[in-house]
């Protein structure tokens, strides 16, 4: 009994009020997707002012510790770099699907799909390692 790949695992129909729904939920991720985009990069301006600043600051507090507010820095441009690649995954989705709907081509409709897997993967990773930084903050008090 072999399974052919060509069949639906479940046989679901997208109807207009789903489509209709799709089409609301990729307006609003688009929405969300292009107001974080915006973000990130006035944060990643606002680091590049402010770099100098808070290296001058760190210095004159810590002395002897300069090379520690780089380190910061480059941590904190790269979890921005990450929060723009999520923020990017969910413009990418909202994209796809529309445009799968729009013209009816279920290639285009699953690749948005598994964007938004992407997107839900990296979400859980951060999560995740929110909670365990959270938990040991727990056990130091």
């Amino acid at each position: 009994m072999e399974q052919n790949t060509n069949d639906p695992l479940i046989n679901l129909n997208v109807d207009d009020n789903a489509g209709n729904i799709l089409k609301e939920t990729t307006r609003w991720t688009k929405f969300i997707s292009i107001v974080g985009i915006i973000g990130v990069a006035l944060l990643l301006v606002s680091l590049i002012f402010a770099g100098s600043v808070i290296t001058a600051l760190s210095s004159r507090i810590m002395s002897g510790f300069e090379a520690l507010a780089g380190v910061l820095m480059f941590f904190i441009v790269v979890i921005l770099a990450i929060v723009g690649f999520m923020v990017y995954l969910l413009y990418r989705f909202s994209t796809l699907v529309r445009k799968g709907i729009e013209t009816q081509d279920q290639g285009i409709f699953n690749s948005g799909f598994n964007v938004l897997k992407i997107y839900f993967i990296i979400s859980r990773v951060f999560a995740i390692c929110s909670l365990l930084i959270n938990f040991s903050s727990l056990f130091k008090l």
